[in-house]
């Protein structure tokens, strides 16, 4: 058996993490990155890095408890793995505890004291719910948070975000904040492995998407613990007419594939299940305690059933890498939720190219749902078309990085790119608030939430279009919600620094661009002197020049004009060197010049 090579740098990046003094971790890889597989393989490097005690691995699902069992038993079967939950329990002389967090979370539970002191290691699967407070009793009782303890803890996910909770009561946490968050859990993140990269590098199936708009209206839908209602949102979709929608709009986009559908509850399962078999279509209802749960699964992995509407069952834990289509009939804000219920489709599967989703979308007036262009930073309401949503993205950054003054945040339609491109005003704001509250400097935010500063290159470089560095100062927030200051060039990509917030990661950007490339300062000034003199005249020929036969808002007359509008193109007057400059780049730029 082989690991793949994200697997190795996991590994490599958790070793690293343990001799920079890093002891709580956290790993954030997608949905069918075999995030198990790695977790098996901590043993032996615990070891080799000093840490050789036990392991003990938490999670709350049967499903994830077998599979790490059945994985550490394949990748180390000379370790005795043991497991902890209802009735079973683990041997003394186990060198790893599987166990369920809810059979030893309890308060006053008393399972696992006889193996605390041989625990060098926690490992907890989905750490998303390491803030519930059976985690938390774990990790008291093993005492991995202690200042002075020695021993491990890794989180592992794909999903790292979740609603912070109010702190009750005393806990020995990381910070003594007013809120339990993920950072109250885990110092830092050590690696990361997107499901976007993972598409690019071949390790996940590409996600074509299909954008199913329905009438059905969300606004009166309550909301609670952040998401929507489940009692009213199911008596808000679980109709006949949206449920007709769904199975016209499968037969259209992905007749015959195998398909997982999401639903709201158990009578919207049955109800959606039923109108797919009313249709012709082999369809079953599964739910969590479902008595023909296991029968159903089966029939579904043999092939027997093409469609499975399920509530909240195939959400964690479940692998079924055949399936081609997911289907987004269950609404909701959480993008964690989002993120699991889609990444159900994104394994790897023989003749499987692709996985198509359909996202049901209502209308939304009061909310923001999470549809599939949300997952890498486009507009919720963007219509794929059944494009590949990373193919799209890839395009929308490469255009980004082309035009940086344009804003293509609310770009809506995959197949109207170009046009919109070629519509907006040249002269618009390129600028978001926070970005002229914070800095000093032209930073152009980008459409997945990141801000991108370009550096100018150096004068001496300038013919020669080989040494172009290319350089670009990047702030991104990362999944602990810290923002990274970065670097990257043709030839760097370095990390600089990390920060609580906004407003400190642009200081100490600001702070190193004046520092290492001050010859670069004053071409990089959001509102240099000459930005606000008038045009020159040889400015506004050549915007004329660029923009003949094109529509634009600024007069271009020759010569001066003194009424606020041109009587001779009847457009306002004024034009700025800065606006001129802004709109000449980013014309020359469309030529390529």
């Amino acid at each position: 058996m082989q690991l793949r090579p994200y697997q190795e740098e996991c590994l490599q990046a958790v070793v690293k993490g343990l001799q920079e003094g890093v002891r709580h971790q956290a790993l954030v890889l997608f949905t069918g990155a075999g995030k198990t597989v790695i977790a098996a393989q901590l043993p032996s490097v615990l070891k080799a890095a000093g840490y050789a005690g036990k392991l003990l691995f938490v999670a709350h699902r049967l499903e994830l408890l077998q599979q790490a069992i059945d994985k550490i038993r394949t990748w180390n079967p000379l370790l005795k793995v043991g497991l902890e939950q209802a009735s079973s329990h683990a041997d003394l002389d186990c060198d790893v505890v599987v166990a369920c967090n809810a059979s030893i979370g309890r308060v006053g539970s008393t399972r696992m004291d006889p193996f605390w002191n041989d625990i060098s290691c926690v490992v907890i699967d989905e750490m998303h719910h390491a803030a519930a407070d059976s985690y938390l009793n774990i990790l008291e009782a093993s005492g991995v948070l202690l200042p002075e303890s020695k021993k491990v803890l890794i989180g592992i996910t794909a999903t790292p975000r979740r609603k912070n909770r109010v702190r009750t009561g005393q806990r020995n946490l990381l910070d003594d904040e007013d809120v339990i968050s993920l950072k109250s859990i885990f110092n830092k993140i050590t690696y990361t492995y997107t499901l976007r990269r993972a598409i690019k590098e071949g390790y996940a199936a590409p996600l074509h998407g299909f954008r199913v708009s329905t009438k059905t209206d969300l606004s009166d839908v309550k909301t609670t613990a952040g998401d929507f209602a489940i009692d009213q949102l199911s008596d808000a979709v679980n109709t006949t007419q949206r449920n007709m929608q769904i199975v016209k709009a499968w037969k259209d986009n992905a007749q015959g594939m195998k398909t997982a559908c999401f639903t709201v509850d158990i009578k919207h399962a049955r109800d959606l299940a039923a109108a797919f078999v009313d249709s012709g279509v082999k369809a079953q209802a599964i739910w969590g305690d479902d008595p023909q749960r296991i029968e159903k699964l089966s029939q579904f992995d043999a092939g027997g059933t093409t469609v499975l509407c399920n509530c909240a069952l195939l959400i964690e834990g479940w692998d079924c890498p055949s399936v081609a289509c997911i289907v987004l009939a269950r609404p909701t804000k959480s993008g964690s939720l989002y993120t699991q219920m889609v990444g159900r489709g994104a394994r790897l599967h023989e003749g499987k190219e692709s996985c198509t989703i359909l996202d049901i979308v209502d209308a939304h007036k009061r909310c923001s749902l999470a549809t599939l262009p949300t997952l890498v930073g486009l507009d919720p309401d963007m219509d794929l078309h059944g494009e590949s949503v990373t193919k799209v993205a890839e395009k929308i950054e490469a255009l980004q990085e082309k035009y940086p003054t344009v804003n293509l945040s609310n770009l809506k339609d995959a197949k109207n790119i170009e046009t919109y491109i070629q519509s907006i005003d040249l002269f618009a704001e390129p600028y978001a608030a926070e970005i002229k509250e914070l800095t000093k400097l032209a930073w152009m935010s980008s459409t997945d939430g990141s801000y991108v500063l370009q550096i100018p290159e150096a004068i001496e470089l300038s013919r020669q279009y080989a040494r172009y560095l290319h350089e670009k100062l990047w702030v991104k927030q990362n999944q602990l919600e810290e923002w990274v200051l970065s670097i990257t060039s043709v030839s760097t990509d370095k990390e600089l620094g990390v920060y609580n917030t906004l407003k400190e990661a642009f200081e100490s950007a600001d702070e190193v661009m004046q520092r290492c490339r001050p010859s670069r300062m004053k071409l990089v000034l959001r509102e240099a002197e000459w930005h606000a003199q008038p045009a020159t005249e040889p400015a506004k020929k050549l915007l004329r020049t660029l923009t003949k036969n094109k529509p634009i808002l600024k007069c271009l007359c020759p010569g001066s004009q003194s009424a606020t509008i041109c009587p001779t193109c009847r457009l306002a007057t004024g034009i700025t060197a800065g606006e001129a400059s802004t709109a000449i780049n980013l014309l020359k730029a469309r030529k390529g010049k």
